[in-house]
């Protein structure tokens, strides 16, 4: 995978280091040093040049891992913006746009930034000197004694993900998206340069807004491709959208795994999608066999911070013989657009932590605490997230936490695994879109059935169907995956194609949404990966901030098929593997 290391470092510690970054394809390394720092890069070369950038001169040394779509906007050279942005990064930062990290220094002072969505991850540690970098198994490398972080480790298995400034190791902090870190004389400064202005308030000027900026970023983020781009395309809107608006800019190869859920028409209408927009198109294998094959690897590319379960379907990246240059998936702005945090948990929340909680978790935190051996407070980490918001009103706190936490540390994640092989662009770190975006009313995010309690979804978002019916491209007319009905038509009837296909789905035994996932048929029917997960499982019940004897108890639960603990047993397994990979 491709990656960046930095910090006080000997040229030769961080050689070591960046090869220590996990990869399954031919990377080029780059080191440059200036005074008492060292700055490490790996990067695809020639199959994404403008996937990466460095620049020594003028007294600044500086390494950018990712792109910046509007350079030439800004009216920087390449030297200037690494200049400026080292000089002056809380004022310059807001303006640039793309999915990077950045990191420059004139010997002494280092500042390190992340793009406004947090789309690459960034690790520091002050532990035993300063370092930072993209992956976090090369930055706990530098530390001499880590410990694990239990309340992150309770994240994993309550919400699929971590939250906050946690990593695994209390040694090492997750830098956050928008924000600027500076070091000097042994101590670090953190400066947050975006933030996000939500405004829920119904206005009719929202969509139109927001199709014309949605074009902008995914031009713009067009224009820093050079070579094959490639798109994870299904029969859902997300992707069909991108597909539409992309295929404008580049020439484009589409890939579709059968997924979301498995049998349920996504191959057939992404079939369909590709012939309307005359795109070459490609079906890639999923299956449990090379997913085995492949686990370990992935959880540390994914720095054992995201639930497997999370990051199983994008495991298909290596079943793809010769990869595009560049592949992006669409995912992250299904939760932009309405879908992730529904009006039900917002509209039926007492307080902005419990919205967060009821918007998603994966374990319940009953449960969660008797897996804990521990006295970890979860509740916690929704406090401090709550209490770190600058918003003012509930419904805007509860949407600010949702942009800088479920977005950089679940989303965006798993993009890693597709950097193992192809560069990656995230069109949505870009101020217009972002700007539009956040002032989504309210109303157009996904409802729910009345007399259901919210526990019974609309199926989509309103501004979903929206978005896709004012692109056009015909993509309007092809029925969305999700309901069986096309955008084109009212929301109503997507809300009762959703209840009633679903329902029949059950009725027939076949894989629908809320029923049992891919992830559980496969963890339970596939003796390789029961067999690994268990192992796991087992050796997971040694742990002593877990409780061995519930460990035990879920293991039989689950893989007897009584219970579906997937939730937890994916954070479980997830935690253990990368405990053996990297910290036993």
């Amino acid at each position: 995978m491709t990656g960046l290391i930095g910090g006080t470092l000997s040229e030769s510690t961080l050689t070591a280091l960046l090869a220590k970054t996990p990869t399954r394809g031919d990377l080029e390394t780059l080191t440059l040093s200036r005074g008492d720092i060292a700055l490490g890069l790996s990067h695809l070369g020639t199959r994404d040049p403008r996937g990466w950038a460095h620049w020594d001169g003028d007294g600044v040394t500086g390494v950018l891992y990712g792109a910046v779509s509007n350079l030439d906007d800004l009216g920087f050279s390449l030297g200037g913006l690494f200049r400026s942005v080292f000089e002056n990064p809380v004022d310059i930062l807001p303006n640039v746009d793309g999915p990077f990290v950045v990191a420059c220094t004139d010997g002494d002072r280092v500042v390190v930034a992340t793009d406004k969505l947090g789309t690459r991850s960034c690790y520091y540690s002050l532990a035993d000197g300063f370092v930072f970098g993209s992956n976090l198994d090369a930055v706990a490398s530098a530390v001499d004694d880590p410990t694990v972080n239990e309340r992150a480790v309770g994240d994993l298995v309550m919400i699929g993900h971590v939250w906050g400034d946690k990593t695994l190791l209390e040694e090492v902090s997750y830098l956050d998206s928008g924000t600027v870190l500076e070091y000097a004389d042994g101590a670090v400064e953190k400066t947050r340069y975006w933030t996000f202005e939500f405004d829920t308030r119904a206005r009719s000027s929202f969509v139109p807004t927001l199709v014309d900026a949605y074009r902008t970023c995914i031009r713009d983020s067009a224009a820093t491709m050079d070579g094959s781009v490639g798109l994870w395309l299904s029969g859902g809107l997300d992707s069909r959208a991108m597909a539409g608006e992309l295929s404008q800019h580049v020439d484009l190869l589409t890939y579709t795994y059968d997924a979301n859920p498995a049998g349920g028409g996504n191959v057939e209408l992404a079939r369909e999608v590709a012939a309307r927009l005359g795109l070459e198109h490609e079906e890639v294998e999923l299956t449990p066999g090379p997913f085995v094959d492949n686990f370990a690897d992935a959880v540390t590319l994914t720095d054992g911070m995201l639930g497997w379960q999370t990051f199983l379907n994008l495991t298909a990246v290596f079943n793809i013989s010769d990869p595009t240059d560049i592949l992006l998936e669409a995912c992250g702005q299904g939760g932009m657009m309405g879908d992730g945090l529904s009006r039900a948990a917002v509209e039926l929340s007492d307080s902005p932590e419990d919205a967060l909680y009821r918007a998603k978790h994966q374990t319940s935190k009953e449960l969660v605490n008797r897996i804990l051996s521990g006295d970890v407070d979860l509740d916690r980490t929704y406090r401090e997230e709550v209490a770190k918001s600058q918003q003012s009103g509930y419904v805007e706190t509860v949407l600010d936490c949702y942009y800088r936490n479920y977005f950089p540390r679940g989303d965006f994640a798993s993009n890693k695994l597709v950097r193992s092989r192809a560069g990656t662009r995230v069109p949505f770190a870009h101020g217009e879109f972002l700007r539009a975006v956040t002032k989504m009313p309210l109303d157009q995010r996904v409802g729910w059935v009345p007399a259901t309690k919210g526990k019974i979804p609309f199926g989509t978002a309103e501004a979903k169907l929206e978005l896709t019916r004012r692109l056009g491209y015909g993509l309007e007319t092809i029925p969305y995956e999700r309901t069986r009905v096309a955008p084109e038509r009212p929301l109503w009837l997507h809300a009762a194609g959703f209840v009633v296909g679903t329902s029949l789905q059950r009725v027939r035994g076949k894989t629908a949404y809320g029923g049992r996932r891919l992830q559980s048929q496969w963890s339970i029917g596939d003796e390789r990966l029961s067999s690994l997960l268990a192992g796991l499982m087992d050796d997971a019940a040694d742990r002593e901030f877990f409780d061995g004897d519930r460990i035990r108890q879920l293991s039989e639960e689950h893989f007897s098929g009584d219970v579906d603990h997937i939730g937890a047993v994916s954070g479980i397994t997830t935690v253990e593997q990368w405990l053996q990979s990297h910290y036993d």
